[in-house]
């Protein structure tokens, strides 16, 4: 075994099994360390390094001092925005990538522009499609791996089915649809629609999210963050959702990393073991993180052990498709 290998063997017996580890306590003997980054958003006037990437959608991005070894391009959760992966931009800044987030339409900055506040995936898709060309042009070379948590994941994962030709590979965590009050949810967005298919209403996603009572509090405080949507839009993404499997069998030889919380009261881990099962790439794994909740990713929930084996995993140097395409 390589010494890489059994690097992320080490690390992977230690999240899988350190099941009283909480999302939010970093190991103690194992303190984050992580070098100067800069972070930028879409109006900032601060000068950004000559390869830093100006994408032409809402976005935020967290960038090493130095050329990137690797650049991550991220999509959150339902009801967040690119703010919700300020702690992992940093932290995996810190690793030496460079990180991106963009806004899905509906939600962050778009949820404030008139005429465009409506969730739509097919633009979303548009939106990230020009933004890994953006990328490719901006970091020649450079190794692009899309990220993302539930909806984000499903997100991630259809663009990587759609444009592998953009993407090195995939981080795709809980994208499953399997969730546990799946039907009456299904009963009360369709009885909404039939009364008003435009008139917002609240999911009630954040109790089952974490049991993390002040954490909740933030993200339900949070301005940036939209809870409250309209049927029609729930619908349509509980169509969009209904895709993974399609998309899932489409990723036919990119390396993908699927992750899911034991804990997770949102999403049963078993929807995400089919998707991993249902992936026609070889080149896959899948971490069932022991103390995990639903958020594993996003607002401030990446441990440091995480942290480490994402760096190991997404910088194998022993994948094929170094050699042949960079």
């Amino acid at each position: 075994m390589s010494q890489k290998n059994l690097c992320l063997a080490l690390l992977l017996s230690l999240i899988t099994l350190a099941s009283t580890l909480t999302l939010g306590q970093p190991a103690a003997a194992a303190p984050r360390t992580t070098t100067a980054t800069k972070t930028t958003t879409r109006t900032t006037t601060k000068k950004l390094p000559v390869w830093a990437a100006k994408l032409r959608v809402p976005y935020r991005s967290w960038l090493p001092l130095n050329q990137p070894k690797e650049v991550l391009l991220c999509v959150h959760g339902l009801g967040f925005s690119s703010a919700s992966f300020a702690d992992f931009g940093r932290s995996m800044a810190g690793h030496g990538f460079a990180v991106y987030a963009v806004d899905v339409r509906g939600f962050g900055q778009w949820a404030k522009r008139k005429g465009q506040d409506t969730v739509d995936f097919e633009a979303c898709l548009l939106d990230i499609e020009q933004a890994l060309k953006t990328l490719r042009k901006a970091y020649p070379g450079v190794p692009i791996f899309m990220v993302g948590e539930s909806m984000g994941g499903a997100i991630a994962m259809a663009t990587t089915a759609r444009h592998p030709e953009l993407v090195d590979g995939l981080v795709s965590a809980v994208p499953s649809s399997d969730r546990y009050y799946k039907i009456g949810g299904e009963i009360i967005v369709g009885a909404h629609y039939l009364e008003d298919p435009d008139k917002k209403i609240d999911p009630e996603i954040i109790d089952k999210i974490s049991t993390d009572k002040k954490l909740r509090k933030e993200m339900t405080a949070d301005s940036m963050n939209r809870l409250k949507l309209s049927p029609k839009e729930l619908k349509q993404f509980e169509t969009f959702m209904k895709s993974n499997f399609d998309n899932a069998h489409l990723i036919e030889k990119l390396p993908v990393l699927m992750l899911a919380g034991f804990k997770d009261k949102l999403v049963k881990p078993e929807g995400t073991i089919e998707l991993f099962n249902a992936l026609s790439t070889q080149d896959k794994l899948l971490l069932i993180i022991g103390g995990g909740e639903h958020l594993l990713l996003e607002e401030d929930q990446l441990t440091d052990q995480l942290a480490q084996l994402l760096n190991v995993w997404i910088t194998d140097e022993g994948r094929t498709y170094r050699s042949k395409r960079h």
